[in-house]
């Protein structure tokens, strides 16, 4: 209920207008098509099954982290193995030890679990005419592997040099 007074200024009359207004009726809108799909996502809950898959968001390459310095090496872990070269096998019994010659012409006798090669390598077989070493190494996305290189004894014909 609403009352509004007007006043004028020649008369001293009050005038007085009372109303009613009734309030609106409350408008509900329904959207049937949001009814729908509110209904389908409480019925049917997706779940993402991610078992087995790495995290999207992690970066494809690994940084390394600061290894400690290493005690100093020995002489044929200064070198690679591509400058390394077998010269022999000796055996006595049940047990062998290969012939290696770096490439200032030094050799050494080496047997199974030999530390050799820049990459953390060692000694891993002997055989009658090479032998088997295993480095690790790191794959393009960081992940670390375990190669192994055979060297053997003789040169193939291919790859042999005539002086």
């Amino acid at each position: 209920m609403s009352v509004i007074f007007l006043v004028s200024c020649k008369k001293e009359e009050k005038i007085t207008i009372s109303s009613t207004v009734k309030p609106k009726k409350e408008v509900k809108i329904i959207d049937e098509d949001l009814e729908k799909w509110k209904n389908i996502l409480k019925a049917e809950t997706y779940h993402t099954r991610l078992v087995g898959y790495g995290n999207p968001f992690a970066p494809f390459f690994k940084e390394k982290p600061r290894e400690e310095p290493r005690k100093p090496l020995s002489p044929l872990e200064r070198w690679s193995l591509k400058e390394l070269k077998l010269t022999g096998i000796v055996q006595k019994g049940k047990r062998r030890w290969a012939l290696i010659e770096d490439p200032s012409g030094k050799g050494y006798m080496v047997s199974v679990g030999t530390k050799i090669g820049q990459n953390e390598g060692y000694l891993a077989k002997i055989g009658n005419d090479y032998i088997l070493v295993k480095e690790k190494s790191t794959d393009f996305l960081g992940n670390e592997i375990i190669r192994e290189i055979v060297i053997k004894l003789r040169p193939t014909e291919e790859n042999h040099e005539v002086p």
